[in-house]
């Protein structure tokens, strides 16, 4: 994804000049496709870390080694790595390493987005810069960030400015909890569609229903596993996590060393629509649109009310899912450390997850009660009330049982 005639700025950071010359003749030759290219050559590893923290790029290609800073072919300069990991934390954009240490930078390699090529074969550097800017990362945080400087600017102005006389009363250390959740609940309510709209996307809404991008927290928020988690084991199983978030906490952002109070995590597994028992029931009879008893059973797991069930539907890497609460095991939280977290269920989500459980364990069978003696005697059953009826009889306690969900 590109924006058709918008111009692409290219860092090339190189110190030798000859080869960043050609680089950038070629990339502004062979990609005009794609839009203008606007290439800026730094051969000053330090100089390009200042340009890249006070100007915005759609994309680096950089060298590890800088000659001008001497090494050896045992301990050799890497420069460019370094700069790297620096400018990674302050403003992130794709990169492409083009450089003769090739093997100084393969671990960090996440294409399209992070890319290594050899120095030697310019023409795979071109096809690697088309490769990051048809990404659409760049079109994407181009977007983002405008929209959040827009959005921060109104949100400071309207809503802050106002509310400031009773913010500025409350306790200092609970101001910035109190500003970072109302601005993260404006973006969510209403970033979704300005973005959706510069983007010529929309958020996949249906009328009446929440959209299932809303379920979804991709990747997770916290960095360790915690409630309504959707995980992967090393078996490419899914399962749900169930076990309170308070109990698995334990990254403080302080730098301390909480222990999480959970030694176990307690999953429900969760396996693809298309293979749960019910489903793979009703498409071995012939999938019957109407009249049939494996139809009928397969739709209960469809009921908003099923107490037994919760379905996840499809989204980005995520299959339909049917969680199963009478599947339910209890596995090591260190084991579950090592699984692949997923995804977390968002906000009102997880919540539902999580109490629908909580009443399928709690529930309590109970008999079902006749009153229709009751009605009879206070005439509601439609056929009089009894002459000789003095006062009204106790209910009938039936043997049948209480509805099974």
């Amino acid at each position: 994804m590109t924006d058709g005639g918008a111009v692409y700025r290219v860092l090339i950071v190189e110190d030798e000049v000859d080869i960043a010359e050609e680089l950038s003749d070629m990339l502004v030759e062979e990609l005009s496709d794609l839009g203008r290219l606007d290439t800026h050559v730094e051969n000053d590893f330090d100089e390009a870390e200042r340009l890249l923290e006070a100007q915005a790029f759609d994309l680096v290609v950089l060298d590890v080694r800088d000659a001008t800073r001497g090494g050896s072919p045992a301990h050799p300069n890497l420069q460019g790595r370094e700069l790297y990991d620096r400018i990674a934390k302050t403003r992130w954009v794709p990169v492409v390493f083009c450089t003769g240490l090739a093997e100084q930078v393969s671990d960090l390699a996440e294409p399209p987005l992070i890319q290594v090529v050899p120095k030697n074969r310019l023409d795979d550097a071109v096809t690697a810069v088309r490769n990051g800017l048809e990404s659409g990362v760049p079109v994407l945080t181009r977007h983002i960030t405008a929209l959040v400087d827009e959005y921060v600017r109104g949100f400071l102005r309207d809503e802050i400015s106002p509310n400031w006389p009773r913010l500025a009363a409350a306790e200092r250390n609970q101001i910035a909890h109190a500003l970072v959740h109302r601005l993260a609940a404006w973006l969510k309510e209403n970033a979704v569609e300005a973005l959706g709209a510069v983007l010529g996307t929309s958020d996949d809404r249906v009328m009446g229903h929440a959209s299932t991008a809303r379920m979804y927290l991709i990747p997770p928020v916290t960095k360790h596993v915690t409630a309504a988690d959707i995980l992967r084991d090393p078996q490419d199983g899914w399962w749900a996590v169930l076990t309170p978030a308070c109990d698995l906490y334990e990254d403080l952002h302080s730098g301390g060393n909480r222990v999480a109070k959970a030694e176990y995590v307690r999953l429900a597994k969760a396996v693809p629509l298309s293979e749960a028992p019910l489903i793979a029931r009703w498409i071995e009879v012939g999938s019957p649109v109407k009249g049939s008893k494996e139809r009928n059973a397969a739709l209960e797991i469809f009921r908003n009310n099923n107490a037994r069930y919760r379905i996840l539907p499809k989204y980005l890497d995520i299959p339909d899912l049917l969680v199963d609460f009478e599947f339910v095991q209890s596995v090591p939280l260190a084991e579950v450390r090592l699984w692949t977290r997923v995804a977390t269920l968002d906000s009102p989500f997880a919540e539902a997850m999580l109490t629908s459980h909580g009443h399928t364990v709690a529930r309590i069978g109970t008999p079902d009660v006749d009153f229709e003696n009751i009605k009879q005697a206070l005439g509601l059953d439609g056929k009089g009330k009894a002459a000789d009826q003095k006062s009204v009889p106790n209910p009938r306690t039936t043997t049948k049982d209480a509805k099974q969900f």
